[in-house]
């Protein structure tokens, strides 16, 4: 499976530096690898109290398992290059990779329907009198609803279950009021992750050779259940931001199937994307 970047960069028709897609191959494949014992507490510093780096990683996997499905409306604001868009939608989104999008109008109706499931991908435009239907590839998945990631890549973010690089030093450091580890791979790539005082994910940063890229900050987080309820995403090698607010949300919900897949009316042409 192609990594994120590599995907990104495909998705807009723009050229990857050399050798990305090779740095970020295989990701998604990585599970928790707590190699090595647990590193001393260090004393408390700026305010925050001592914690170990096994501690901050059970809480990471514990908050990544707590959300199966989300369900609400949701502001999206894209910059890409020079260009900037707003969008509000309806998001229905459940693990691993079952996907439903309504872009909303001006008046609160659907002018695109966009629902992914057993990758495969489809979109109904009214204005259009058009049906796309296609792979649920990441290229796709931009066209429709401005998303440069992988589906399933996508999803683990937004339920804050970030992939994470194999090795680690065990070292929790303190940078601007929050708790700082890194993570890292063999071949360059690093990983940070940043904590708050409760341990709850607020950053994570992945790059290679000092080069940044992907960003992804959960800068709002519902108190009572960690719900990360703002999302901001950086992706430099495309010169991109996303960022996702979450509005009137429902968690946990089972979404009937039949919700994640569309059917062309009658009367629109269907159109095969690529």
């Amino acid at each position: 499976m192609m990594g994120i970047w590599k995907k990104s960069c495909v998705a807009l028709n723009r050229t990857c530096e050399p050798g990305w897609g090779r740095l970020v191959a295989g990701l998604l494949a990585l599970g928790l690898l707590l190699a090595g014992g647990c590193a001393p507490l260090r004393p408390p510093v700026e305010g925050l109290p001592a914690v170990d780096a096994l501690t901050l990683m059970k809480n990471l996997e514990v908050q990544g398992r707590r959300f199966h499905s989300l369900q609400g409306t949701a502001s999206l604001r894209v910059v890409s290059g020079e260009e900037e868009q707003n969008v509000k939608q309806v998001l229905l989104i459940q693990r691993p990779d079952l996907f439903r999008a309504e872009v909303l109008g001006l008046f609160g109706q659907p002018v695109v329907t966009v629902a992914a499931a057993d990758d495969r991908l489809s979109a109904l435009v009214p204005g259009e009198s058009a049906f796309y239907t296609g792979p649920a590839t990441p290229e796709n998945l931009y066209r429709l609803v401005r998303f440069p990631l992988e589906l399933r890549e996508l999803l683990q973010f937004v339920f804050c279950d970030v992939p994470l690089l194999p090795g680690y030093s065990g070292l929790v450091e303190v940078d601007e009021g929050l708790y700082s580890m890194r993570r890292h791979a063999q071949d360059g790539r690093e990983q940070r992750l940043y904590f708050d005082r409760q341990k709850q994910l607020r950053q994570v940063s992945y790059s290679s050779d000092g080069m940044e890229l992907l960003r992804v900050e959960y800068r709002t987080v519902r108190p009572e259940d960690g719900l990360p309820q703002q999302i901001y995403m950086s992706l430099p090698a495309v010169d991109m931001e996303l960022e996702l607010i979450w509005r009137d949300v429902r968690v946990n919900a089972e979404i009937p199937a039949i919700r994640f897949r569309l059917t062309p009316p009658a009367g629109v042409q269907i159109r095969n994307l690529p």
